[in-house]
């Protein structure tokens, strides 16, 4: 279990393969998680449900790109950098004060 203080960092992919190649020399990806959601509310539940099961831990979420950048609209997500529409993966910050995205240049 995480550290409970922490927030959870989600890493958006597209497919199970890009999961596989995350730079976890920066990272360690406590699960891959496969929801089975049809909204951007639904993505949103999801994820915030995980992430406080994880606080403290790197979590790959599998998701179709267009529900993702939807999600994070809804979360309203803030960064100072939003992310690239050809990024392999997508990493933000889940806690009890939001969504922050991250930068992806790792």
């Amino acid at each position: 279990m995480g550290d409970l203080q922490c927030p959870a960092t989600m890493i958006f992919v597209a497919d199970a393969a890009t999961a596989d190649s995350l730079p976890t020399s920066h990272f360690r990806v406590a699960q891959v998680l496969f929801p089975d959601v049809r909204t951007p509310g639904d993505l949103v539940g999801a994820v915030e449900s995980t992430a406080d099961e994880y606080r403290g831990e790197c979590v790959a979420v599998v998701a179709p790109r267009a529900l993702v950048k939807e999600a994070l609209t809804e979360a309203s997500a803030h960064g100072s950098t939003p992310p690239a529409t050809d990024a392999p993966w997508v990493a933000v910050e889940v806690d009890s004060s939001g969504w922050k995205l991250l930068p992806t240049n790792w």
